[in-house]
């Protein structure tokens, strides 16, 4: 009995481990490695916090556990590890294989967004404009990235209403006396969209990008000219596109800028000429696609972009804001109309300037760009992005907000109608890059105004105070108007105007002022 124990004790398999190397046959999370003989769907196994992938053909590290060695797992490259044999002691060194420290991948954010109102109603023709405020990329593990960005949306509703207005008053008792003001108001006579497609082909002149791959691109529409003939507008601009790639064996990456004309017209049936024509012109969709030439690389550029339009014209009508009668006392009904007008303004060339603390002597800047984030009350902020390689050509992205000061616009609302950013002027100083940065923009004043119109009056029996006299002579005082004169003393301004020899108001003598007030009836 003790022998045979022992014997089972002695025969009982031993836990083994050890490690031999391998050729990756196939690569990916579950690799084929080729050593005494090829085994597939080997596990990787890494440091917390760090993944990688072999590839085929890379000598690996594989260490076998088990009683058999039947558990396996790729380590480690051994090809990357007798490369970096320039590292000091204690030294790590991060990098990617086949030029892979930059990288290019399309993000798509939704955007979902519900804007309600009492002047949104299905019969609505919208008029929106968007513009990217802020964009942010932040790295949250080595496998995802957070983007996050911020749009500012500019909707306008227009929609075909009736404006009721009072521009006279009746009485049966006896006559009605009223006073009118003038209504000026912007009325949209025309709201119309558009979508079209632009295409071209443009060669590409710093070199052929690494395997027909962009590393990035940038859309910015420019309108140059909007205008009207008949009953058409001719809108003209163009796309610009700063295209950033990776030029055949090269570390440093290229940025090109190339621009796409468009012209359109869209149809304006108003029965007026517009005295103001509110235009964007908004990218949908691009697409970018790099094409072998004999000539060399060519990127071929297709754009789909929609186009809006509203055409507002001037519109003028009295409306009765007061009302008296001499001979009844009147109860007013009164209610306020809405109205505003728009007054476009010259383009304006807005500058800033700022410092980007950074070590600026030993950077070389490969691209600049400069975007506009929107309009505030007392200006626009502009984003000033730049590209810049060290002596390694190690490239970095960075990034400074400026702000552009615009004078304000008293008693209106700034809107921004379109903008064009120049290149930023980045020189090196001592503190880092001095950023100089200059946009031109077309802004327009939205004066908002309402006016308080009757709309009806009750008349009630009073008696008139000044009956037994036909006339008064009293003394005026500063800043007494004609018809508070005539309302008080049971007359009217055409009689107290002839009676004194009056043309204006404007034109009366220094304080005190004697007149005479004649009493009317009619």
């Amino acid at each position: 009995m003790w022998v045979a124990g022992w014997l089972r004790r002695t025969e009982e398999p031993q836990e083994t481990t050890n490690a031999e190397s391998g050729t990756v046959t196939i690569g990916g999370s579950t690799a084929g490695v080729l050593s005494r003989g090829e085994e597939r769907n080997v596990p990787l196994a890494s440091p917390g916090g760090y993944a990688w992938r072999p590839k085929n053909g890379e000598r690996v590290l594989v260490i076998k556990g088990g009683t058999l060695g039947e558990e396996r797992y790729v380590a480690g490259s051994l090809d990357a590890a007798r490369e970096q044999d320039d590292l000091d002691d204690g030294e790590v060194r991060i990098y990617a294989e086949e030029g892979g420290a930059l990288r290019s991948f399309p993000v798509a954010l939704p955007v979902q967004g519900r804007i309600s109102g009492e002047t949104l109603s299905p019969d609505v023709r919208p008029w929106l404009r968007c513009t990217l405020t802020a964009l942010d990329a932040r790295a949250v593990n080595s496998r995802k990235v957070r983007v996050t960005a911020r749009l500012s949306l500019c909707l306008h509703a227009y929609r075909e209403t009736e404006l009721a207005l009072t521009d006279r008053l009746e009485g049966d008792g006896g006559a009605v006396f009223t006073r009118t003001e003038t209504l000026r108001v912007q009325i949209p006579v025309s709201v119309e969209e558009k979508t079209f497609t632009v295409s071209e082909t443009h060669r590409f002149l710093s070199g052929q990008p690494e395997a027909d791959r962009l590393l990035c691109h940038t859309e910015t529409v420019l309108l140059d000219d909007v205008s009207s003939a008949g009953s058409r507008v001719i809108l003209q601009g163009r796309v610009c596109a700063a295209v950033t790639y990776l030029p055949q064996g090269q570390m440093c990456p290229a940025v090109e800028t190339f621009e796409t004309a468009f012209s359109q017209m869209l149809d304006c049936p108003a029965d007026t000429s517009p005295c103001l024509l509110h235009t964007t012109v908004n990218l949908t969709a691009a697409y970018l696609n790099v094409s072998a030439a004999a000539d060399g690389a060519a990127l071929e550029e297709e754009y789909h972009l929609v186009a809006q339009t509203v055409c507002l014209a001037d519109a003028e009508a009295d409306c009765v804001t007061d009302a008296y009668c001499n001979t009844a006392e009147l109860t007013l009904e009164r209610e306020t109309v809405a109205a505003g007008t728009v007054q476009p303004g010259e383009p304006l060339r807005l500058s800033a300037e700022g410092t980007l603390a950074c070590e600026a002597a030993s950077l070389t800047v490969v691209s600049r760009r400069a975007v506009v984030c929107g309009m505030t009350e007392d200006g626009c902020d502009v984003l000033v992005r730049l590209l810049a390689a060290d002596t390694e050509q190690h490239v970095s992205c960075m990034e400074k907000r400026l702000h552009l000061p615009l004078e304000p616009a008293y008693g209106a609302r700034l809107e921004l109608l379109s903008e064009q950013p120049e290149e930023p002027v980045v020189p090196v100083t001592a503190a880092g890059f001095q950023i100089r940065v200059t946009v031109t923009v077309r802004t327009a004043a939205l004066q908002e105004s309402d006016l308080r119109q009757v709309t009806g009056a009750t008349a009630q029996e009073r008696a008139c105070p000044y009956a037994s006299v036909p006339s008064l002579t009293i003394v005026r005082w500063g800043g007494e108007d004609l018809w508070t004169l005539a309302k008080r003393y049971c007359s009217s301004e055409r009689l107290i105007r002839e009676t004194n020899g009056l043309t204006d108001d404007a034109a009366m003598v220094e304080a005190p002022q004697y007149l005479l007030i004649p009493k009317t009836q009619a």
